[in-house]
C-alpha cells in the first residue's frame, strides 16, 4: 500500500464515499485501540507499516450500533488530512496484546483487491458481481473477470494476499486461471488486448498458473529479474524476495524462461533456477513444488530456515533463531490446515531442533 492510498482512504472516509469494507476497518481499529494515545509518525513509517493494519483486520464487519463512534473517527481523519500522518491509523508495536504461549491458527488475514481506485476486504465482501468492477467473487476463493467485450483500455488491478491469509485463485478474463500462496503480490490487467502484450507481474511471492493457450498470442509473466514466456503451460514460480532463488517449475506443455540474459526452455518436471545472477536448469520433484496448492507442507531434504520461511508466510509470525541451528535436513509432509503447535511438534519429533511460541514468535532453539 503506497502513502498516497492511505491519503486517498483518508480522503473517502472524511467525504462520505469510502465503503462498507474500508468503513469497517477503521470502525474496527477505533473500536480495539480507542483507549490508547496517539502519537505521531513519518509519512515513511505510515507506508512501511500500512500492509501490516490490513494484515491483521479480522474478517468481520462491526455492529451497526457503533455508528455512533463516527462522528469522532470522521474528526481523526480529517485533522490527519490537515495536519500530518498520525498513529492512531497504525498498529502500536509497542502495545500490542499479550498472545504469550497461545497456538496460532492458519488464515489470519485477509486478502486485498485494488481495483478501480478502490480497496477490497475480499473475505468480508459477499459472493456475486463486486458493484462497479468487471470482477465477481465465488465460494472456495475465487474471482472471475468479465471477458472482454467491444473496446478495449489497459487497466491493471492488484491482488494482495498477506502472510497468514487464505490462498486466492483468479480466473483472468482470457480463461486463465492463477492461483495466489499466501505473502504474495500479483499485478494483472483486467483485460487483454488481441495480441495479448499486456504482462502479468508477480511483485513477490507463489503463483500456480494454468494459461490458457494462445500461440499467436503467448502470456507473460514478469518477476524481479525474469520473465516467463507461455507455450501451452500449467506451472508454478516461486520468487519470495526473501528467498535465496526464484524457481518456475513446469508442469504441462513448456515455458520459456529469460533472466540475466539468458534463456531456458522448460519440459514438463523440470526447473529453473535463478539466484539473482544466474538461470540454471534443473529436474524438479513436483508434489514437493505444487504441496501448497493441496493443502500441504511437503519437505523433501529442505533446511529448517527453508521450513521457516515457509511457515512464516503462512501463519503470519516472526522467527528467531536461539544457539547453533542444525545444518542438516528435514523430510515429512503435515496439513496445512493444522494449528502452528501441530505443525512444529512433528518437526520436533526429528530431535534436531525445538519450537518456543509466544504469540506471533516462534523461536527456534537447538537440542
Amino acid at each position: 500500500m503506497q502513502e498516497q492510498e492511505l491519503k486517498d482512504l483518508l480522503a473517502r472516509i472524511h467525504n462520505g464515499t469510502a465503503t462498507d469494507a474500508e468503513r469497517a476497518f477503521l470502525e474496527t481499529w477505533y473500536l480495539q485501540y480507542q483507549e490508547q494515545h496517539p502519537a505521531e509518525y513519518s509519512s515513511a513509517e505510515l507506508v512501511e507499516d500500512a500492509d501490516a493494519v490490513w494484515a491483521r483486520l479480522q474478517p468481520a464487519i462491526i455492529p451497526a450500533k457503533h455508528s455512533r463512534l463516527w462522528p469522532r473517527i470522521a474528526v481523526a481523519a480529517s485533522a490527519l488530512a490537515v495536519l500530518s500522518v498520525s498513529a492512531w491509523l497504525l498498529l502500536d508495536r509497542k502495545n500490542q496484546p499479550d498472545q504469550a504461549d497461545r497456538d496460532v491458527a492458519p488464515f489470519s488475514a485477509m486478502a486485498i483487491l485494488k481495483t478501480g481506485g478502490k480497496i477490497i476486504l475480499l473475505d468480508s465482501t459477499a459472493n456475486g458481481k463486486i458493484e462497479q468492477t468487471q470482477v465477481t467473487k465465488s465460494s472456495g476463493e475465487q474471482l472471475a473477470y468479465d471477458a472482454t467485450n467491444g473496446g478495449f483500455t489497459a487497466v491493471y488491478d492488484t491482488i494482495e494476499i498477506p502472510a497468514g491469509g487464505r490462498p486466492y485463485t483468479v480466473k483472468l478474463s482470457d480463461g486463465t486461471r492463477i492461483t495466489l500462496n499466501a505473502a504474495t503480490t500479483l499485478r494483472y490487467p483486467e483485460a487483454f488486448s488481441k495480441n495479448r502484450k499486456e504482462e502479468i507481474e508477480l511483485i513477490s511471492g507463489e503463483i500456480y498458473a494454468e494459461v490458457t493457450h494462445n500461440a499467436a498470442a503467448p502470456l507473460q509473466i514478469k518477476t524481479p529479474g525474469q520473465l516467463i514466456t507461455d507455450i501451452g503451460t500449467t506451472f508454478n514460480i516461486t520468487a519470495y524476495t526473501d528467498d535465496p532463488d526464484a524457481r518456475t517449475t513446469l508442469i504441462e506443455g513448456a515455458v520459456k524462461v529469460n533472466a540475466a540474459g539468458h534463456e531456458t526452455t522448460l519440459s514438463p518436471g523440470s526447473q529453473a533456477i535463478f539466484t539473482g545472477e544466474r538461470l540454471t536448469e534443473s529436474n524438479a520433484d513436483l508434489t514437493q513444488a505444487t504441496a501448497w496448492k493441496d493443502g500441504l507442507f511437503r519437505f523433501n531434504g529442505e533446511s529448517i530456515d527453508a521450513i521457516m520461511r515457509q511457515i512464516s508466510r503462512w501463519y503470519n509470525i516472526e522467527v528467531k533463531y536461539e544457539g547453533t541451528i542444525t545444518n542438516e535436513v528435514f523430510y515429512g509432509r503435515v496439513a496445512r490446515s493444522r494449528n502452528i503447535s501441530e505443525v512444529l511438534r512433528i518437526l520436533e519429533r526429528s530431535d534436531k531442533v525445538y519450537f518456543k511460541i509466544e504469540g506471533r514468535r516462534v523461536t527456534v532453539l537447538s537440542k
